[in-house]
């Protein structure tokens, strides 16, 4: 899509992100960058990626094993035992490279992250074969943990859900059904204490459930592993929303990111915010670019507006007792008005960066990834 880009390597890549991307966003922001094997990622390039990230001063977010390019139809859930088993062996090698000679671009203090999509584990027929495939798929994931768990007793591995794409249905659709995975692997007697829910925003709102809900619920199990912050529009602004397409816009102010941003400062989540979203094609590259800095300034802003006590749990609760909502609906309004205003400023402040090459020295507060799913 992109000529400029078209001789990309890994190692390239960590310093076109150190170069494009770090100047422009919030001093605060560790920047990680987050992969597939084996696209992006092998055991030839391994070595030179860790390298390059550390060189530039990123770190590996997240590695997905790459499953869904090369078994389309149940992959580590199939029916077919030859499927099944080469997705296992696919899945394994994954891990070695991300738990191996990647782990020297972890940064100790928010760790590396294996993400379970289940982007090839469906089907187009519901019948009570299901049942089996689940069983199957649960099985795979309990091998691959306790194979994570001997390279790395504190290994982070999370299933991120998707209701479909790639098939009509999936094994995994919601938040609700990776919680109860993870009650059943800990009652078969396995280690979840860093297993547990990879939430994608857009995937919640594709099937029209309420994505803070969501993450009200796995917070209460202790069971967010990894975040993924975008959306699918039907924001008052964007089209989108329940019945469409992943479309993967990029994170922006909103009663919902302000609803999760505030679950995750209350609750001292300790992960990668990774910004997923997909680049436009009627955007040049300046205008991608653009896309992920702002993605990043958003959150950014949503978080400070939480700090600030815009929408302080006890004044909630108040009027919400009281059933004054008008007056609660303006507060969740006049938050998300000043996050975006706060937003358009800190994406300014990053431009004049970036124009005098500089960037502050500041300790890291909030961990955020580029790439990804």
């Amino acid at each position: 899509m992109r000529p400029e880009l078209a001789e990309m390597t890994p190692e390239r890549f960590a310093e076109f992100v150190a170069e494009r991307i770090v100047p422009r966003v919030p001093e605060n922001t560790r920047i990680g960058v987050a992969v597939h094997y084996d696209r992006e990622v092998d055991e030839k390039s391994a070595k030179g990626l860790a390298k390059a990230l550390k060189d530039n001063g990123l770190a590996l977010s997240m590695g997905s094993p790459g499953l869904h390019y090369y078994w389309g139809f149940g992959g580590i859930a199939s029916l077919d035992p030859k499927e099944r088993n080469a997705a296992n062996d696919y899945a394994r090698r994954a891990v070695n490279v991300f738990l191996g000679p990647m782990k020297a671009a972890e940064d100790p203090r928010c760790p590396i992250v294996t993400d379970i999509w289940n982007g090839s584990f469906g089907y187009e027929i519901a019948t009570s074969l299901v049942r089996e495939m689940l069983k199957y798929a649960d099985e795979s994931i309990a091998s691959l943990l306790q194979h994570a768990q001997s390279l790395d007793k504190n290994a982070r591995m999370g299933v991120e859900p998707k209701p479909n794409e790639g098939h009509p249905a999936m094994i995994y659709q919601t938040g609700g059904d990776v919680l109860a995975l993870r009650g059943r692997l800990e009652r078969a007697g396995h280690d979840v204490s860093h297993f547990g829910l990879i939430n994608e925003f857009g995937h919640t709102e594709m099937v029209g459930l309420d994505v803070v809900q969501e993450y009200a619920a796995a917070s209460l199990e202790n069971a967010i592993i990894h975040v993924h912050a975008n959306s699918q529009g039907a924001d008052g602004v964007r089209l989108g929303g329940a019945g469409k397409y992943d479309i993967d816009f990029e994170a922006a102010p909103s009663s919902t990111t302000l609803g999760i941003a505030q679950i995750l400062i209350e609750t001292e989540y300790r992960g990668w915010l990774e910004h997923d979203i997909q680049p436009h094609p009627y955007d040049n590259a300046e205008q991608n670019i653009d896309r992920v800095v702002r993605s990043i300034c958003n959150w950014e802003a949503i978080c400070r507006t939480i700090e600030s006590g815009a929408l302080d749990a006890k004044k909630l609760r108040a009027l919400a007792s009281a059933k004054n909502m008008m007056a609660f609906e303006d507060a969740v309004r006049d938050a998300v008005a000043s996050a975006h205003k706060l937003s358009k400023q800190l994406y300014a402040a990053g431009l004049g960066r970036s124009r005098n090459h500089g960037r502050g020295g500041q300790m890291p507060k909030r961990s955020g990834a580029t790439g990804g799913a």
